[in-house]
């Protein structure tokens, strides 16, 4: 299994979305096992410019990262799609040892 960080910003749009919507809506199409969307409170990236959500600072390009875990192919596979698409950003991917949980009936 694989792990597949996007690390991106809050304002990132391609296609009239979201960038990270627009991602979700990829690994959908393309049989990913499950993607989770997390919004940052405080960040910044390789063009330094810190990213914070507090009370005084209204910041409107928080920093986003999108997980993806799936089979090690799966992932190599879609880390291509991600790779071709216009964006400033980070990708990493991991090693993992993942395991689905499912509540039993009761």
């Amino acid at each position: 299994m694989k792990l597949l960080k996007i690390y991106l910003g809050e304002k990132d749009r391609i296609h009239g979305k979201t960038l990270a919507e627009y991602i979700v809506e990829l690994a959908y199409k393309n049989g990913i096992r499950g993607v989770t969307v997390c919004k940052g409170i405080l960040g910044y990236g390789k063009k330094r410019h810190i990213h914070r959500s507090d009370f005084f600072t209204l910041s409107e390009d928080l920093p986003i990262t999108v997980e993806i875990v799936d089979e090690d192919e799966k992932v190599s596979e879609f880390l291509n799609i991600v790779k071709s698409l216009d964006f400033d950003g980070l990708i990493v991917t991991y090693p993992v040892n993942a395991f689905y949980m499912e509540k039993k009936e009761r």
